[in-house]
């Protein structure tokens, strides 16, 4: 508490000290007469601090801002608010001044003014000029080092300079200029310095430009053309220009960097359709903290817009062997026709056939072929897009039909064997086997992908026609991602075994016994033209039938022959159109 009671005095005392301060004139104005080479002084009286009595007022003159200061004259009238510092010029052309007001008051200080320096303030040095999103241009400068400097006067140019505002104020060294339209041209500003006295600094003759930026798009090219005015007039000049741009009301991000050489550049980093905002950003070599933006171009191009992709998802064999295609296109795209290219080899493509796209332009399109002929080998197909630019984009791959062939490898055994199908994303689950005997395609197998040859035993269909055909699915898994999923399949070529017939002719019968009628057994096939001839050893015929269901019964015109051998002969075409024969000796036995 003793200390508390100590202390409060003492911070009273502090404030009463701080507070007893004469304050000086307000020095407005120190101003040359170059044809006396005096310096007239011009000053604002303050009021009276105390009740004392006024002694005077004292001017401090010197050479240099930092000193030291003489007296050069006590003022002795209360009322006076000028002075004229005679012939002063003579003795050098810059001066310093500053005063003070002296009152018999005890105790008091006394306040110094501002230091006023007798020439008008130096030409304000620019730090840059800015454009913002808005359009709206910032004049940078730095404060004037003068300490009399009164207010800024910023100037349009080239040409005559146009005076825009003044700025009040020593360190106040930004203007925003709203009523600027930077996106038109390219806008120079200058700026220049004014004392009290209304002497005024001259001001820099170059200036600085705002950057102007315009562009063009080329449609066909997907691109955006743009140029730019060059900054100029920074001390050390610019280190570089960046690229800066929007895309659909994201933030402005860097897309590419340029030499300050450089006025130009081709952007193409947009889909048709995409809002953007463009501008150029000079940096300074001397500091790269201090940049300048050229105007903002914001707009929607509209250029042909190219697939982002093509995929094959499908091509596969019908029975009339007319292949059926499957794509997806980029529904975005611009596209005018399409073009169906095929292959035999998968590397040497022949064009095949140009149709224009639908409109509108869906994502799958089918196409059938009905000129290319799977039964040989399989096919390959690729798919081309045409936009109005004559710009062609090819599909992500080929696709490639699955492709069967077959031979009789022995009696009742059919060797099959295949390709894959290929397809860009496509992943085979299994195979399907088909067979048709006659009645139609049945399901005859389901295996998994491995190997790609098969046999078929036709041993259990003796009682059919010897013509077998074949047909092999994939199915298939195909996963484009973030486009298309799905599980497809794709059928092969029809291939067709004609097995040939399979003839059983005994050597022996008995009319009266087990076997009564002579006739061959035919297995597989259809016999045409057939016909059977029987001769007895002198060279008679005895019988002849052209039904192969009709043998002979061992008689000649209704009568019984002799026991014996008999020469017989089998002809008949068989269905593939080859010509089948057999003859030998038959015994008939009694």
């Amino acid at each position: 508490m003793f200390k508390q009671l100590i202390l409060f005095p003492l911070l009273l005392l502090f404030a009463f000290a701080k507070a007893q301060v004469i304050p000086a004139p307000d020095l407005q104005c120190v101003a040359n007469n170059a044809v006396s080479s005096n310096v007239v002084l011009s000053w604002t009286n303050p009021t009276t601090p105390c009740g004392g009595a006024f002694v005077g007022y004292n001017i401090y003159v010197s050479s240099t801002q930092s000193g030291p200061y003489a007296l050069v004259a006590t003022v002795a009238s209360q009322n006076q608010q000028s002075y004229v510092d005679v012939n002063r010029l003579s003795g050098g052309a810059k001066w310093f001044y500053y005063m003070e007001a002296d009152y018999n008051c005890p105790g008091f200080t006394r306040a110094q003014s501002d230091t006023i320096e007798n020439a008008p303030p130096p030409t304000p040095q620019i730090i840059n000029v800015d454009v913002q999103p808005d359009n709206s241009v910032i004049f940078n400068w730095q404060a004037s080092v003068a300490p009399q400097t009164d207010f800024y006067r910023i100037y349009y140019l080239p040409g005559i300079a146009v005076p825009i505002i003044d700025v009040q104020g020593r360190f106040n060294t930004t203007y925003t200029d709203n009523g600027a339209n930077p996106s038109l041209a390219s806008i120079r500003y200058t700026i220049s310095a004014s004392d009290s006295c209304s002497s005024i600094s001259s001001f820099n003759t170059a200036g600085h430009s705002t950057i102007f930026l315009s562009y063009k798009t080329s449609s066909c090219e997907r691109s955006i053309n743009l140029n730019w005015t060059r900054y100029e007039n920074w001390s050390q000049g610019v280190k570089e220009y960046r690229i800066i741009v929007s895309k659909n009301l994201s933030p402005f991000t860097e897309f590419a960097r340029v030499d300050s050489a450089v006025q130009t550049y081709t952007y193409s980093g947009f889909d048709d359709g995409d809002s953007l905002c463009i501008a150029v950003e000079a940096i300074s070599r001397a500091d790269t903290n201090i940049t300048s933006h050229s105007n903002y171009q914001c707009f929607t191009p509209s250029i042909v817009q190219s697939p982002d992709y093509i995929y094959l998802i499908n091509a596969t064999v019908g029975l009339d062997n007319i292949v059926s295609l499957s794509w997806l296109t980029d529904p975005q795209a611009e596209l005018l026709y399409y073009q169906v290219d095929v292959s035999g080899n998968g590397s040497t493509f022949d064009f095949q056939k140009q149709f224009l796209v639908p409109s509108p332009l869906t994502q799958q399109q089918d196409y059938t072929d009905s000129v290319s002929v799977p039964q040989n080998n399989a096919l390959f197909y690729r798919v081309r897009a045409i936009d109005s630019c004559n710009l062609k984009f090819n599909s992500v791959d080929s696709i490639k039909t699955v492709h069967i062939s077959g031979e009789l490898f022995d009696y009742y055994l059919v060797n099959l064997v295949w390709n894959d199908f290929v397809a860009h994303g496509a992943t085979i689950l299994y195979w399907n086997l088909y067979r048709n005997k006659g009645q139609g395609y049945q399901l005859i197998k389901t295996f998994a992908p491995g190997s790609n040859e098969l046999s078929d035993s036709l041993q259990p269909y003796l009682d059919d026609k010897g013509l077998f055909c074949y047909r092999i699915e994939a199915v298939y898994d195909i996963d484009l991602p973030g486009v298309y999923r799905d599980t497809l399949s794709s059928f092969s070529n029809e291939i067709c075994i004609d097995h040939r017939p399979i003839i059983y002719i005994p050597n022996a019968f008995a009319p009266y016994g087990v076997n009564r009628i002579f006739k061959p057994t035919i297995i597989f096939g259809s016999p045409q033209n057939y016909s059977m001839t029987i001769w007895n050893r002198w060279g008679a015929k005895v019988f002849e039938s052209n039904d192969p269901d009709l043998g002979w019964d061992g008689t000649q015109k209704g009568s019984d022959v002799q026991m014996g051998a008999y020469g017989y002969l089998i002809q008949f075409v068989a269905s593939d159109g080859v010509n089948i024969e057999r003859k030998g000796m038959v015994m008939l036995v009694k």
